[in-house]
């Protein structure tokens, strides 16, 4: 093995050593035993050797540690492949490799990749000895069940025990899955509230650069979260002052776009904007493709920090209480513009086309009106006389 030495640098009073290690030149001051500076050529000299072998040593240490992670990893890889069962550490990228299972678009893809990241963070947690995919027991899926049901509402546990089934369908052939036992929990009734100007004001106050822009966007446009987080440039004519875009919750059924006025205040902020990216707001884009359910807690936590209730708290089987699903979500955003039209007199045929319903009779969701409407509404009636 080579001797490495090193170069001996003096300047003024001080010595250095200088090396190259893996094309990197690194250079340190010599010392003595005591930790004072090397003043005589002799001291240097000793010293020199000393440090030199501490960074070709630790330089070793590193390429030594690695090494062995990088083995470990390609370890766990070839389990993977070549053993009969999955591991649930990899059952997402053998999921995508398998050619059994169904074609599914990307907005699926990456709701199914969140699904599969959540039950491997708490398999991996509440069950470490449990590896494989085909050894996860009737026991442990229940009780991953009830950390859903505990955790978000019915429509999201729904979303993942549905595609836990297709995981072990497609990747355990010939096993009983354990997920086909787990009932799906009936949909919350509780419906969204709209908010109130003053809510609204106080959402926008603490929020603060692409986030309260991603809220402005909801607020006057009534578009689905998954629209807002990826609108693009190109669906935006600032000289028009028109926002065109097809939904992605019904682009599958019907290719009906929905063409939306450009509100004053959207417009102001959009034009403070810079096009660093085809997505208006590049990281609420980035969230949503890789993990739309942080964008959720984000606007939760806003909400709850200007202090709305996000939650309803309903009694359950055996007097056991649960969260029911959220009163105010982003959603929310949604049904307040829905009211806010229909307190203004607006037609249910209006709002279904500013919307994207497809029908009125979606629209008649929003048809709740204030207290004072209804009072205005009474109070416009003609006086009769009566005999």
């Amino acid at each position: 093995m080579k001797h490495r030495t090193g170069t001996l640098i003096r300047r003024g009073n001080t010595f250095l050593v200088r090396i190259v290690i893996d094309g990197k030149t690194v250079t340190q001051s010599l010392k003595n035993n005591d930790g004072t500076p090397c003043k005589t050529r002799v001291e240097a000299r000793r010293a020199q050797a000393i440090a030199v072998q501490c960074f070709t040593l630790s330089n070793r240490k590193q390429a030594l540690e690695a090494a062995i992670r990088q083995l470990a990893e390609t370890e766990i890889e070839l389990a993977c492949l070549q053993h009969p069962k999955t591991h649930i550490a990899c059952c997402w990228e053998a999921y995508l490799s398998n050619g059994e299972r169904p074609d599914s678009g990307e907005g699926c893809l990456s709701n199914y990749r969140t699904h599969t990241k959540q039950f491997q963070a708490w398999a991996k947690k509440h069950y470490p000895k449990t590896v494989y995919l085909q050894d996860v027991s009737k026991a442990m899926v229940t009780e991953y069940s009830l950390h859903l049901a505990e955790t978000f509402s019915a429509v999201t546990h729904n979303k993942n025990i549905v595609f836990l089934r297709l995981l072990f369908k497609v990747l355990c052939e010939g096993k009983p899955n354990p997920f086909d036992r787990i009932k799906l929990k009936p949909k919350d009734t509780t419906p969204h509230e709209a908010l109130t100007p003053e809510q609204l004001q106080a959402i926008l106050g603490k929020a603060e650069g692409e986030f309260q822009t991603f809220l402005l966007v909801g607020i006057y446009t009534a578009l689905r979260r998954q629209d807002v987080a990826l609108l693009q440039w190109e669906s935006i004519d600032l000289d028009k002052g028109v926002i065109t875009v097809t939904p992605r919750k019904t682009a599958s059924r019907s290719r009906k776009t929905v063409a939306i006025p450009i509100h004053p205040m959207l417009k102001e902020r959009l034009l403070t904007l810079f096009k660093t990216s085809e997505y208006v707001m590049p990281r609420m884009a980035f969230w949503y493709q890789h993990n739309p359910a942080h964008i959720s807690r984000r606007v939760k936590d806003l909400f709850e920090a200007c202090g709305i209730n996000t939650q309803k708290e309903v009694e359950g089987k055996a007097n056991s209480k649960r969260h029911n699903k959220a009163l105010f979500s982003f959603h929310s955003l949604r049904m307040t513009m829905g009211q806010q039209l229909i307190s203004n007199g607006y037609t249910l045929d209006c709002i279904a086309q500013v919307l994207g319903h497809s029908s009125i009779a979606m629209s008649r969701h929003y048809s709740t009106i204030t207290d004072t409407v209804k009072e205005k509404a009474i109070l416009s009636l003609p006086s009769i006389a009566t005999a």
